[in-house]
């Protein structure tokens, strides 16, 4: 490996590219104006990242797991900072937000970590990360909501129907694993169910995912049937899709002209560019909704106090029966959001969105540069022969444009055993290749230059 220059360099681990490439090229645009420069990787090139970029900070998205705990010991014995950035940040389960802050793994080292909210900040300082420097930044890709970032995420609208658009957002991460070999099913599942009370039985939050997925089809289907709509199914970035695409395939062609299955689209662009948004119990894409002022329905499902919250319901429409919906959307299109709706949203996105106001990836970048100004570089001569094969390896699949974990044979082992391998072609399918990460940046620039 050659020596590095003295500027600054740091890493940006990115889980799916359909959700936090786009930050991570706008994280990148403030930094490097200030001589930091940013590679994206795909999270699964956090080894090989070390050696290939000799980076002076690593962003990851969370530190829990146990091999990253000891990854990042040895990351502040070498002089890198560790940073982190949850992708999922509202942890409304008070179990689920101890495991995330660190309480079964906060061996952790751990220098730099983003909070979306003073939640989270309340729950790391109590698991002992005293010496972490924790800012609350709120959430980053809700900056795409707020110019000029908004204009280079809005889709451009093809020929109108003159129908309203409906985007129809599906959360059901859980439910592919009723189809998965049960022994990758419980490797998933292992470090959380005698971490998290609330997961022990998995099994059954699996079932409960399915049933609630099988019971939103018929809500689905009552949209299409009606003929008043153009919609917008979109899958969670963490479904298998192909349920969906099974569903669409089986329309009348009348019906499949006027829905479109779009799992590619960033959920922000989606979002702006439709006329209402339908959410599937307790999910995210409703808090973006209200940020980007659409109206918003919220389906009642199977209600398990998992995927649902009952005081999060009350700031939006809920429908519990398929042949009500209809009738409802056309409701909500026509009608003001309730002022009541409107004070109960503003404190609830202050809660545990830190009140997103556009700026939320400045402040980050801010925080990243200050912490790296006069920083010493690390001591590289800690490389061992196996960081610098992973290195290697990660030079070399990006010249292939293939992410880092790539694996030519996967496509034909896939075709023989599907099930056995459906979740690595899965993680492979959300993964940012090189090709992914200069379409972002260019998408990023271009519609700068343009707003």
């Amino acid at each position: 490996m050659q020596a590095r220059s003295n500027s600054k360099n740091i890493v940006i681990l990115v889980d799916n590219k359909r959700r936090d490439l786009m930050v991570a090229a706008l994280l990148a645009h403030h930094l490097e104006p200030k001589g930091i420069q940013c590679h994206l990787e795909p999270l699964q090139a956090w080894q090989g990242a070390l050696a290939a970029h000799q980076p002076d900070l690593i962003l990851f998205n969370h530190l829990t797991a146990a091999h990253l705990v000891k990854y990042s010991r040895r990351l502040a014995e070498m002089g890198v900072l560790t940073a982190v950035l949850p992708n999922e940040g509202i942890l409304y389960d008070l179990d689920v937000l101890a495991f995330n802050a660190g309480k079964h793994h906060n061996g952790a080292h751990i220098d730099l970590f983003f909070c979306w909210n003073e939640v989270h900040k309340a729950a790391l300082q109590k698991c002992g990360f005293i010496q972490t420097q924790i800012e609350v930044v709120g959430v980053p890709r809700f900056d795409f909501y707020f110019p000029p970032w908004s204009e280079i995420c809005r889709e451009p609208h093809p020929a109108s129907s003159g129908r309203p658009r409906i985007l129809f957002c599906t959360n059901f991460a859980f439910a592919k694993f009723r189809d998965m070999a049960a022994a990758h099913t419980e490797r998933f599942f292992g470090r959380w169910k005698d971490a998290i009370p609330s997961y022990l039985n998995y099994r059954e939050l699996i079932e409960t995912n399915h049933a609630s997925r099988d019971q939103m089809f018929g809500f689905l289907d009552a949209v299409v049937r009606s003929g008043k709509f153009d919609v917008t199914l979109r899958p969670h970035p963490s479904e298998n899709a192909t349920v969906y695409q099974k569903w669409h395939e089986s329309l009348p062609d009348g019906q499949k002209a006027t829905v479109r299955l779009d799992g590619e689209t960033n959920i922000t662009s989606l979002i702006l560019s439709c006329d209402l948004e339908i959410s599937c119990e307790t999910c995210t894409t409703a808090l973006e909704s209200w940020i980007a002022r659409k109206p918003t329905i919220e389906l009642l499902l199977q209600q398990h106090p998992i995927f649902y919250h009952a005081d999060i319901a009350a700031m939006t429409a809920t429908c519990a029966d398929p042949n009500e919906l209809t009738p409802l959307i056309e409701r909500q299109l026509s009608a003001p959001i309730p002022a009541s709706w409107e004070t109960a949203r503003r404190q609830h996105l202050q809660k545990w969105c830190h009140a997103p106001n556009g700026a939320s990836s400045l402040k980050l970048a801010q925080a990243i540069a200050d912490r790296l100004e006069k920083r010493p570089a690390p001591d590289w001569s800690k490389l061992g022969p196996e960081d610098r094969r992973r290195g290697l390896k990660l030079k070399l699949t990006n010249k292939l444009g293939q992410a880092y974990h790539f694996d030519p044979l996967l496509p034909v082992k896939s075709l023989f055993r599907k099930a056995r391998y459906a979740r690595k072609v899965f993680t492979y399918g959300k993964a940012i290749k090189p090709r992914d990460v200069r379409q972002a940046r260019a998408a990023l620039e271009l519609g700068l230059r343009q707003s």
